[in-house]
């Protein structure tokens, strides 16, 4: 695709002196899930830290819809449509569920559509509708990421970002989180995820990147992936699991 929804060219992170990523670079087209992928410590989330806005690259370039937006911060990026869910979900667990959603229509983009908004998010999880006066922290971890992804979905965004989502959730769970990424992806939402769950995560990848030590050691298409001996050699234990 020329032009794609998102492309990352030679992005490199510090973390004080210490580099993080190196040289990252990939694309992710339109209507596509595209999975980062990597053992613990392997530099996924701090991709996803620097294209919210929660971390500046020391150097690279960061194209959305056709325009640099490398170094601007989280609150700009959200506005011009790209939403993360962190690991760990990052709700407000004082807060009821429904003020949780409330909170994530709050660019001047979302606003107006927010009730609208709230109807589609309430269909995809009608736990959310039933739990709607509940304290967010009182909800089980899959209730938890449930809220967590439909907070995010509440900005209207164009790029949703998924970080570690089935982290610590029960194996049955974790099959309901991936069909709502898969159904989410159906209605023309554009997903970038990053996942330990090896087989889950290139399982639904059209496209996807495998990175080791904040290095890119190979890309490509989620099903060649996920059949090349050498991943299964790496990751053998992860994609017994996720079977």
């Amino acid at each position: 695709m020329a032009n794609p929804l998102l492309r990352v060219s030679d992005l490199n992170v510090f973390y004080g002196d210490a580099q993080a990523l190196w040289d990252i670079g990939f694309y992710v087209d339109e209507g596509a899930v595209y999975s980062i992928i990597g053992s613990n410590g392997a530099g996924k989330s701090t991709v996803l830290r620097a294209l919210s806005g929660l971390v500046r690259p020391a150097s690279g370039r960061v194209e959305f819809l056709g325009s640099r937006v490398e170094g601007k911060g989280a609150d700009v990026m959200v506005d011009l449509g790209i939403s993360l869910v962190p690991e760990g979900r990052g709700l407000f667990t004082s807060l009821t569920v429904l003020e949780n959603l409330e909170l994530g229509a709050f660019t001047k983009r979302a606003r107006p559509k927010r009730a609208k908004t709230l109807e589609w998010v309430n269909e995809l999880f009608p736990i959310i509708e039933a739990r709607k006066d509940q304290q967010a922290g009182k909800m089980s971890g899959g209730e938890q990421q449930m809220v967590a992804i439909g907070r995010a979905l509440m900005s209207r965004p164009k790029l949703l970002m998924l970080d570690e989502p089935s982290l610590g959730l029960a194996p049955l769970i974790v099959k309901t989180v991936f069909e709502i990424i898969r159904t989410l992806n159906e209605q023309k939402v554009t997903i970038l995820l990053v996942e330990q769950n090896i087989h889950q995560a290139l399982k639904i990848a059209d496209r996807a990147l495998v990175l080791k030590t904040g290095r890119t050691t190979m890309t490509g298409k989620g099903d060649e992936l996920l059949a090349d001996p050498e991943i299964q050699k790496a990751y053998m234990g992860t994609l017994r699991k996720g079977t």
